[in-house]
């Protein structure tokens, strides 16, 4: 077993519970979803020991096999006696007859088993350790074979190289997953790079932290080091708020805030030195940019100019004209000149863009591309047919269900697609992608998207700029639809389908900065179709907003008869989250006046019925059956396939399990939750604007209020959810205001250009 022994430290907890620094030989290890969890194994006198270690105090999973240091508070557990609740877990060499353990019990230690690790302790004993420092690989392989040998020399290499990068950098202070973090990013060499330039974990940790330990290691405040890393650092900060790159000025106002007020005379040097050093990027123009956005930027342009220059063979005029056929029977009315216009383009062009407002029948095109790309697929040879794929992808899970409903053929999000790429359960070779609603891809997806896709792809980018913009760094639809280089249609005319209601026209309206003339929102009539309008101080917005929820939806449902209310698909959409009309407050609100009926879900403050949002990506949910309701398993991989709950997703409490609650999602999505899953749920009543991009919703409620967040491709967004009703409430004069003002996205900086070749 592992040398070392459970020592009692100088120190007693608040409560009395001792301090205490135990060596575990790892038996088993049990993950906690949200990170962190329960570390099972051997102290030095064999006797089993317990440790929990929190989130972010370990600097990674242990594995089966190793030894691990835990540090921290030991507190009796009713039904687990003692268990010492890490501060600190780090990995150790395993030593002694622990070898054994270690090497049949870790992955890292592919076909080595019990019988070859106690092999190899009987012909080496202690010995083995120094063969393994010194990488004798031939010694080794004469007793367990050339493969084992490299196993097993290579994996305690990658161990050794790890534990010295955790421990030096714990003497430091580094938290455990920025040791992990750094290990990982750079092995070894960890060390040496952080030596010499303690700025190097400004990459991984927040400037502030490094700045403060390395001014404690003796790192002066003109230190070249910390200039150059300021004006990385101001950089990186433009780039988390959505911009490419900066002006001098611009940049010059993050760099002085990085270094202080005392050190802000050395700005100026800081953003020369950066640009000397090949550290920022300076444009002719006079524009800054962080390399990894100056990379990212004119990759995107160089993937572009390839497809554009690649020669692409049109389909015959006869087959494209007859997909728009087949697609204006089922519609039910002829697609228009421009409309037509870009079905041709789309199958003709390596790259294009399709643009237009809502109402403007964007979806009808895309119908007519994909039946188009379907015929181009059958004229191939049957040995052609094979990775000819059409994926419909947008970023938001909701959106791509819209795609689903409004298309009738498959859609995901890019996340799914991209996943099942890199994990083989997808093959795509050649064919045509759509990407819908591409106004709010940012530059970090679309690059991930070009490097994944093969070049014999075509790209077809579907949206509408005057939506809003990327909640990431960038704006490359913007630039697509703003180039001449880009082969394009805008669509420009409302259709009749969409001029029903009068939300398109108004939206329109909103679109091009045109204040719209708005009747009164009418309780006695909640469901008129159209756009209404509720004026309201700003302090009476959250309460005007619940009056028109109310209108709507009625008095509270009965216990166990919530499908109504439901069924009547009223959704809040607002600008804000926080403040009395933000969506935070709006669903407790909304929550508490119409769930105050229904049973209870243990003590979750959710009840059978309550609406909820899903706030991240988690491909393990939901598991998929066959036809028999057993488990549907991947064929190429053989494992269990998810549906996954997607972030954004839109659901409802269906019933309380023994240690949980059933969730359907409208994704079709469902599956248990835990109460470890309740941060990333959220009362769904009312959404952000941001979430809402890409949805429709029979009935839409907005409350407007003061924010320079506030403008008009929020209004404009937010009034296109709308199905049926739309009613907005707040200050006519904040509306007009907003409404009448430049979108923001308008100012954000990017370098990205499409230019003609």
């Amino acid at each position: 077993m592992p040398g070392g022994s459970t020592s009692v430290l100088l120190g007693q907890s608040g409560e009395g519970d001792a301090h205490r620094t135990a060596e575990l030989a790892a038996t088993s290890f049990h993950a906690s979803p949200i990170g962190g969890g329960i570390l099972i194994g051997r102290d030095a006198d064999g006797t089993l020991r317990r440790a929990v270690l929190p989130p972010g105090k370990a600097a990674r999973d242990p594995q089966p096999g190793e030894t691990w240091r835990v540090t921290g508070q030991e507190i009796e557990h009713p039904l687990h006696g003692p268990q010492i609740h890490a501060e600190v877990a780090l990995p150790l060499m395993p030593s002694g007859r622990a070898v054994i353990r270690y090497l049949a019990t870790n992955r890292r230690f592919e076909g080595v088993g019990w019988a070859t690790a106690n092999r190899l302790w009987e012909v080496f004993g202690e010995k083995l350790y120094d063969l393994i420092r010194q990488r004798d690989v031939a010694a080794v392989a004469a007793a367990v074979g050339p493969a084992r040998a490299v196993a097993i020399v290579e994996g305690f290499g990658l161990l050794a190289e790890e534990i010295e990068v955790f421990a030096w950098l714990d003497r430091y202070g580094v938290e455990p997953r920025t040791a992990a973090a750094a290990a990982s990013l750079w092995g070894r060499g960890a060390i040496g790079r952080i030596s010499a330039d303690p700025y190097a974990l400004s990459l991984i940790e927040p400037w502030r932290t490094v700045d403060d330990r390395a001014k404690r290691l003796g790192v002066a405040l003109a230190d070249r080091r910390r200039l150059l890393a300021a004006a990385e650092e101001a950089l990186a900060r433009r780039f988390a708020r959505g911009h490419t790159a900066a002006t001098r000025n611009e940049a010059l106002l993050q760099v002085g805030e990085c270094l202080g007020l005392y050190a802000a005379k050395h700005a100026n040097e800081a953003l020369d030195m950066a640009v000397e050093a090949g550290r920022l990027i300076l444009h002719p123009d006079g524009l800054l940019q962080g390399r990894a956005a100056w990379f990212m930027e004119r990759e995107v342009e160089r993937r572009f100019r390839e497809r554009l220059e690649r020669p692409h063979e049109a389909p015959a005029a006869d087959d494209v004209e007859a997909a728009i056929a087949s697609v204006e029977a089922s519609e039910g009315y002829r697609l228009g000149i421009r409309q037509r216009e870009a079905v041709h383009m789309a199958v003709s062009c390596a790259l294009s863009a399709l643009s237009g407002a809502a109402g403007t029948g964007k979806t009808a095109v895309v119908k007519a591309i994909l039946a188009a790309a379907d015929l181009i697929r059958e004229r191939l040879a049957v040995g052609d047919r094979s990775g000819f794929e059409c994926p419909q992808m947008a970023l938001a899970g909701r959106a791509a269900r819209r795609m689903t409903q409004a298309t009738g053929r498959p859609a995901e999000t890019v996340s799914r697609f991209l996943r099942r790429l890199e994990v083989g359960r997808t093959r795509i070779e050649r064919g045509l992608a759509v990407l819908d609603e591409a106004s709010m891809l940012d530059l970090r997806v679309v690059y991930r998207l070009l490097v994944k896709l093969p070049p014999l792809v075509d790209l077809l980018f579907v949206g509408d700029p005057a939506q809003l913009s990327p909640i990431g760094p960038g704006l490359v639809f913007h630039r697509m639809v703003e180039s001449d280089a880009i082969p394009q249609v805008r669509l420009d005319v409302i259709h009749r389908q969409a001029e029903a209601t009068g939300i398109a026209a108004v939206a329109n309206e909103i679109r091009e900065g045109r204040l719209p003339a708005l009747p009164r929102f009418d309780p006695a009539n909640p469901f008129a179709p159209g756009v209404f309008f509720v004026p309201a101080t700003e302090t009476s917005v959250a309460d005007r907003s619940i009056d028109v929820f109310r209108a709507m939806a009625g008095a509270p449902p009965r216990a166990l008869k919530t499908d109504r209310l439901h069924e009547l698909d009223i959704q809040v959409i607002c600008p804000m989250k926080s403040g009395a009309a933000g969506s935070r407050a709006l669903n407790r609100e909304i929550e508490t006046l119409y769930m105050a009926g229904q049973p209870r879900v243990h003590d979750w403050g959710l009840s059978i019925g309550s609406k909820v949002m899903w706030l991240k990506n988690d491909y393990g949910k939901a598991p998929l059956l066959d036809e028999d309701a057993e488990p549907l398993l991947d064929p190429v991989t053989g494992d269990p396939v998810f549906a996954g709950f997607m972030n954004g997703a839109l659901g409802t409490v269906c019933r309380e399990t023994g240690r949980g609650a059933w969730v359907a999602f409208d994704d079709g999505a469902e599956d248990e939750i835990r109460q470890f899953d309740l941060e990333r749920l959220t009362l769904g009543w009312a959404i952000s604007i941001h979430k809402a991009q890409g949805s429709a919703f029979r009935r839409v409620v907005v409350p407007l209020t003061r924010s320079r967040l506030l403008d008009r491709a929020m209004i404009y967004t937010a009034v296109s959810r709308g199905v049926e009703t739309v009613v907005l409430i707040g200050d006519p004069q904040v509306f007009r205001l907003a409404v009448e003002a430049s979108p923001r996205a308008n100012m954000r900086r990017t370098t990205l250009a499409f230019r003609p070749t």
